[in-house]
C-alpha cells in the first residue's frame, strides 16, 4: 500500500473517532442509556455476521484464533464502551478524548511487563510525564473524589482496555484478515453488550428514539465502527503499532474543536496545561520507540 494512501486512511480514521466523541456526548444527553448506546452502536454486526456465515469464514480459523477474538472483543468492544459511555455522563468530550490519548504510554508500560521491551530512558521519562499530566488531568488537580472525577477514571479504564486491545490485535493481523477480524470482533462484543444491556437498562427504550438519534447512532456504528476501524486495520497489518500511535493525538485534536462547534465545550486554563503535559510524555516515548 502506498505511503499516500496509508496517510488518508490513518488521518481519516483519526478524523472520525475524534469526532464520534461529541456525538457520543449529544446521545447521552438525549437520555440515550449508555450500555444501550453501547450495543446499538454495534448493530453493524448484522451484515457481518451474515458475510461471517454466507462465506463461512469460520470455519478458517482455529479455536485458539477465537479465543484471541473473545479476548479482543472484550477489550476493545466490551470493557471500553461500557466504562466510556457511563463516564462521559460526568465528564466532556474533550477531556475524555484527551484521557483516551494516553493509550500509548500505557502501551509502552504493558510491553514492558508482557513483551519484555527495552526499558530506554526516552520511555521511562515520557511514561512517568504522561501519567503524571493523567492524574492531575483524570483528578482535576485537586483530588477530591466527585462524579467528575469518577467519570474520568473510567475514562481512564476505557484506554488502558484499548492499550491491551492495540497490543492483542497487533498480533491477530500477523495471521488474520482485517475484515475477519473486525467481524467476529463487533459480533463477539455485540452479543458480550447485550446481555447486561437486558439484565440493567430497558431496551424498550429504543422504540421512542428520534430520526436523529438514529441517524447519530448510524454514524457510530457505520464510520466510528466498521470504516475507521478497517481502514486503521489495514495500515496496522503493515506498519508498527507505535508508528501509529503518533497519529492517535490528533484524536484529542479532532474531538476538541468538533466539541467546541457540537457542544459549545471550551476547556479551562488548568485542563489546557494538564492535556499539554500529557501530550509531552506521550512525546517523549514515542521518540524513543522511534529512534529504535
Amino acid at each position: 500500500m502506498r505511503y499516500r494512501i496509508k496517510l488518508a486512511l490513518i488521518l481519516i480514521s483519526m478524523l472520525i473517532w475524534g469526532v464520534s466523541y461529541p456525538v457520543v456526548k449529544i446521545l447521552l444527553n438525549s437520555g440515550v442509556q449508555p450500555i444501550t448506546l453501547a450495543t446499538l452502536r454495534n448493530l453493524i454486526f448484522i451484515p457481518l455476521l451474515f458475510y461471517i456465515l454466507a462465506g463461512k469464514r469460520y470455519a478458517r480459523y482455529s479455536r485458539s484464533d477465537m479465543i484471541l477474538y473473545v479476548s479482543i472483543a472484550f477489550f476493545t468492544v466490551f470493557l471500553p464502551n461500557i466504562s466510556q459511555n457511563i463516564g462521559m455522563k460526568y465528564t466532556s468530550a474533550s477531556i475524555s478524548s484527551v484521557i483516551q490519548s494516553t493509550s500509548p504510554i500505557f502501551t509502552v508500560m504493558l510491553a514492558f511487563i508482557f513483551l519484555r521491551e527495552a526499558r530506554t530512558l526516552n520511555k521511562i521519562v515520557g511514561s512517568l510525564v504522561g501519567l503524571i499530566g493523567t492524574v492531575f488531568l483524570t483528578t482535576g488537580g485537586s483530588f477530591n473524589f466527585d462524579a467528575t472525577v469518577f467519570g474520568n477514571l473510567l475514562i481512564l479504564i476505557s484506554s488502558i482496555s484499548y492499550a491491551i486491545s492495540g497490543i492483542l490485535i497487533k498480533v491477530a493481523l500477523s495471521r488474520i484478515d482485517p475484515l475477519d477480524l473486525l467481524c467476529f470482533e463487533v459480533i463477539f462484543g455485540f452479543f458480550m453488550l447485550l446481555i447486561p444491556n437486558m439484565v440493567l437498562e430497558d431496551l424498550s427504550a429504543v422504540i421512542s428514539f428520534g430520526i436523529d438519534v438514529w441517524m447519530y447512532i448510524l454514524f457510530l456504528s457505520v464510520f466510528a465502527g466498521f470504516l475507521a476501524s478497517i481502514m486503521y486495520y489495514m495500515v496496522l497489518r503493515e506498519e508498527e503499532i507505535s508508528y501509529l500511535a503518533i497519529f492517535s493525538y490528533l484524536i484529542p485534536v479532532f474531538a476538541i474543536i468538533s466539541s467546541y462547534v457540537m457542544l459549545h465545550e471550551v476547556l479551562e486554563i488548568k485542563d489546557i496545561i494538564f492535556t499539554l503535559v500529557i501530550l509531552s510524555g506521550i512525546v517523549i516515548t514515542e521518540v524513543g520507540r522511534k529512534e529504535r
